[in-house]
């Protein structure tokens, strides 16, 4: 028998360091996956055409050193630009989390408005605490033309980075917002947090958490939603426990952040083919 579940690929290398963590998460909901270093993409650019997702994941590519995410999308528009672009023009997802988010975005992929592959328009910069910050933060959806967030409302997952901070001029900005590329914002008891830390956890624009290009299908957050997949993981798991005791319910094991995956194993077909080994 054929094996037709989608592909997925999750690049990685110098510094990138949370490519286990998001194959376990694609390979979950019942993506074949694999973990493809950049030098061996950039020799074969053409596996692209091979996969229906891909991500590139957290981590502090080349250690920041250049601001984070700018080394690694150098290196990613110089070996596979061209064939970067083809991926993203044809129907495929793609993901870029925390690190990954700054270089999706270094890239021009994401927001690329008027269909501007390849352009830069936003940046995601220093933290406005000047401060590392590694907490557990709500966001919520407030655009749901990304097939990642199709009947999601709120999220409930860890933030890890020093550079957030998501800036634009006021034209980009309103762009985004006429266009519903705006995708999660951090919020406060379930409103904008506007501004305030550390609901907002870097000082972003307008509580931007992420966004998405005009089609939806390139996602891109600073929040982790591959470290906020189960109950257990979440900082408030104790307080969950005791209250499902104490109600004599059952405690869910799978957490928000499973969410995003399992909407992009639907959007290609796979309904609860989950694996658990």
């Amino acid at each position: 028998m054929t094996n037709t579940a989608p592909k997925a690929m999750v690049v990685t290398g110098y510094g990138l360091n949370s490519e286990e963590e998001t194959a376990f998460a694609f390979e979950r909901v019942g993506f074949n996956t694999v973990i493809r270093h950049i030098n061996d993409l950039a020799e074969n650019p053409n596996e692209l055409y091979e996969i229906q997702a891909l991500s590139v994941p957290g981590g502090f590519s080349y250690g920041d050193d250049t601001g984070s995410g700018n080394a690694f999308a150098q290196k990613m528009r110089l070996t596979i630009g061209d064939a970067l672009k083809e991926f993203v023009s044809r129907d495929t997802l793609t993901l870029g989390i925390c690190n990954g988010c700054q270089i999706v975005v270094n890239l021009g992929l994401a927001p690329a408005c008027d269909g501007q592959y390849g352009v830069r328009q936003v940046a995601v910069t220093h933290n406005a605490s000047a401060r590392y910050q590694c907490r557990w933060i709500d966001l919520g959806v407030t655009s749901h033309k990304s097939p990642w967030l199709e009947g999601v409302v709120n999220m409930h997952i860890p933030v890890a980075h020093g550079e957030g901070r998501f800036m634009m001029d006021d034209a980009t900005l309103k762009t985004l917002k006429d266009n519903d590329q705006i995708a999660l914002r951090y919020t406060k008891d379930g409103k904008p947090a506007n501004g305030e830390f550390p609901y907002n956890p870097n000082g972003s624009t307008d509580d931007i958490a992420g966004i998405t290009d005009e089609s939806g299908r390139v996602l891109v957050l600073m929040p982790h939603p591959e470290r906020g997949m189960f109950t257990w993981q979440r900082d408030d798991f104790a307080v969950l426990k005791d209250q499902a005791r104490r109600l004599g319910m059952p405690l869910p094991e799978e957490a928000d952040g499973l969410a995003l995956f399992e909407n992009a194993a639907r959007y290609f077909g796979v309904n609860a083919m989950k694996k658990t080994g």
